[in-house]
Order: structure tokens, then C-alpha cells, then sequence
């Protein structure tokens, strides 16, 4: 669904003999880089910011959206969600672990990506300060903004679904957006 490649695998011959060979495995899920653009993409659909915790689960599925599947929804959004075809985690390439495990691997790469977009201007610091990310959009650079248009206009649907109305869903609770995504209710301290 993402346009992005979620998976690339690099030969490298390591010595000019051609004795050595080097596996090197680049996953998307563990690029900061990678991280900074999707949480700008969120951000751009959603501009008067989001918290922390409700951007990292959006940057998740955003990454991930065959884990939707594993979201257990209300039954209009789910009617939504059945209509993008997303591919189920079953069927996928790549086997993934529970909705749990993803959230704590994404943690390290989510507050370092964080901490870039403060530092450099992309997030509100004050907001930031009260765990609210909120894009400065004057700070972005027109190159990247561009792209990530092209990016949100190809998945629209995706990230209306996921931004306005998973987004919507409040975090907290017996039926908030943490308990239905499966993950642990106390999340990484920046």
C-alpha cells in the first residue's frame, strides 16, 4: 500500500578478491530518517498537532498498515478500513511480531526522529514540551514538502483513515486507541 520499498536487501563484496560477501539488511522500521518523513506526512494531515502517543501509534500503522487488521474497531471505521484492501499481516512477505513487540522496537527510532524534527526547527518546541507535536510548516523545506504531498494525495484514504478517523479515537479506557492496538499503556519517556 505504502509507496515507499519496505524491504531492500544490498550485496556488498567486501574485498577485491571477491573471497568475502556482505549481507546488509535496510528496514525502513529502523531509519530515523525514514521515521522523521513518515511523522511529517501525519503532521501535514493534521495540522494543529497530535500528541506523542497518538502520533507514535499512527506512525505504527502508518509504517505497518496490515496491523489495522489487529486493531480491533468501531464498526463504521472498520466498514472504512475493509474498503482500502489493505493486505493481511498473514499474507504479507514479512512476518510480524504482535502489535506489543512493533511498538517497542519503533520507540528508539520514533524519539531520535523526534528529537531531529525539535531540533531542527520542523516541530513547535513548546508545544513539544507539553507532548504535543505540531509542525511548523514554514520551516519545512519546499523539496520535501512537495514529496510528501505527492506521498499523503497516493495513500489518501490510508491517511484520512488513519489521521481523522483512527486519530479520532480516544487514547485511554476500555475501548481507547492503546487497548485496542495491543500495546502497553505506558509508553517511552523522552
Amino acid at each position: 500500500m505504502l509507496s515507499t520499498v519496505h524491504f531492500t536487501i544490498w550485496l556488498a563484496i567486501a574485498t577485491s578478491r571477491g573471497t568475502m560477501t556482505e549481507l546488509r539488511i535496510w528496514h525502513s522500521s529502523r531509519d530515523p530518517y525514514h521515521c522523521v518523513f513518515r511523522m511529517i506526512r501525519l503532521l501535514k494531515v493534521k495540522s494543529e498537532g497530535l500528541s506523542l502517543e497518538r502520533l507514535r501509534i499512527l506512525d505504527m500503522f502508518l509504517l505497518y498498515p496490515s496491523l489495522l487488521h489487529r486493531l480491533a474497531l468501531p464498526t463504521d471505521i472498520k466498514a472504512r478500513f475493509r474498503e482500502l484492501k489493505i493486505e493481511h499481516p498473514k499474507t504479507t512477505f514479512m512476518r510480524l511480531p504482535s502489535n506489543a513487540s512493533v511498538w517497542q522496537d519503533l520507540q528508539v527510532y520514533q524519539s531520535a526522529s523526534l528529537k531531529q524534527l525539535v531540533g531542527r526547527g520542523l516541530l513547535c518546541q513548546s508545544d513539544f514540551q507539553e507532548r504535543v507535536a505540531r509542525l511548523v510548516h514554514t520551516n519545512l523545506p519546499e523539496g520535501l514538502a512537495s514529496r510528501i504531498d505527492v506521498e499523503n494525495s497516493s495513500d489518501q484514504h490510508l491517511m484520512t483513515l488513519l489521521v481523522d478517523e483512527i486519530g479520532s479515537l480516544s487514547m485511554t479506557g476500555p475501548s481507547g486507541l492503546i487497548r485496542r492496538a495491543g500495546i502497553p499503556a505506558r509508553g517511552p519517556v523522552l
